[in-house]
């Protein structure tokens, strides 16, 4: 049986204090009369007890003290120094969106007013996002995101739905903020950013892949040339100028396509690489004084084949 590792033991103690915030969530979002201050609140209990931004941590979360000045909604310290600012939105509100007033551009113009602080979260209750804002060329970075409703767009309280939620949710939580997990996000981030990406969609070895896939799906053997020209157009037009009659309908389709695929992927991910190192049999006395009689395994020379 595998050891416990440390993400299980931080999933194990905020199972029971997520499951509570995302019954609350549920009333919320139930509520017609729910305002952006309501989910604040809530997200502020929820950057605690969930999250791991406690007193007794070290931390502090401060609420802006008047509305429509130029204060973040939440500053979350450690000690008296910012660590990040987050942006509070009403429920169901589009975080996606690239209008002046969007939470994103607002996060922006609370750091620069703050001052050294590199990370900034956005929030509408049910989507979390963290951004970087240390390359103001790039006006923020996102580097994670969590979405506490399942396949089903709907928030889920059986126990297995919100471990799952925990597991999703740890890049933002405390802990990873303390073991410096944040720049390696963001590293990650800039690796997957739409330059890196569109050059390794298009770059030889990709196209083949995926000639080779298109070969296996409609027996046709597709030209590289043309294939290489034909990805490029679609990472230029986007899908929804590229598919004729796109629609919300498909989008919505493909949006749904795009999670269950993240979900699927995730689901490998929570044991991270510490899962493995806890799960590696400890060397016995026996088993060394094997590996210390066993053949060693000869080199493969240059010229010889693996078979």
């Amino acid at each position: 049986m595998a050891r416990e590792t440390k993400q299980d033991r931080t999933v194990r103690a905020i199972l029971d204090q997520t499951t509570e915030h995302l019954h609350e969530l549920k009333s919320l979002e139930a509520n017609s009369s729910t305002k952006e201050l309501d989910v604040e609140r809530w997200a502020q209990s929820f950057l605690r007890n969930c999250l791991g931004y406690t007193s007794s941590g070290g931390y502090s979360i401060r609420a802006q003290e008047a509305k429509g000045k130029m204060r973040p909604d939440l500053v979350v310290l450690q000690g008296e120094k910012p660590i990040f600012v987050v942006e509070v939105k009403k429920l169901g509100f589009d975080l996606t969106k690239s209008d002046f007033r969007s939470g994103k551009v607002q996060l922006s113009e609370y750091l620069n007013l703050i001052g050294n602080v590199q990370w900034g979260m956005l929030t509408n209750g049910v989507e979390w996002k963290l951004f970087d804002f240390s390359q103001p060329e790039y006006g923020g970075i996102e580097v994670s995101n969590f979405d506490l409703k399942a396949e089903g767009d709907v928030i889920e309280t059986s126990k297995k739905a919100v471990e799952e939620q925990c597991y999703e949710l740890l890049d933002l939580h405390e802990s990873t903020f303390t073991a410096k997990g944040w720049p390696d996000l963001s590293r990650e981030a800039m690796a997957f950013s739409p330059e890196s990406l569109s050059k390794a969609i298009l770059s030889a070895d990709v196209v083949r892949y995926i000639a080779r896939f298109v070969k296996g799906e409609f027996e046709f053997k597709a030209n590289h040339e043309i294939l290489t020209d034909r990805l490029y157009w679609l990472l230029e037009q986007g899908l929804n100028d590229a598919i004729h009659g796109w629609n919300d309908a498909k989008a919505a389709e493909i949006q749904k396509f795009v999670k269950a695929q993240k979900r699927a992927s995730r689901k490998t991910k929570k044991p991270k690489r510490e899962v493995a190192a806890a799960e590696e049999p400890t060397p016995t006395a026996e088993t060394q004084a094997t590996a210390n009689t066993t053949e060693p395994t000869p080199a493969i020379t240059e010229g010889t084949k693996a078979s």
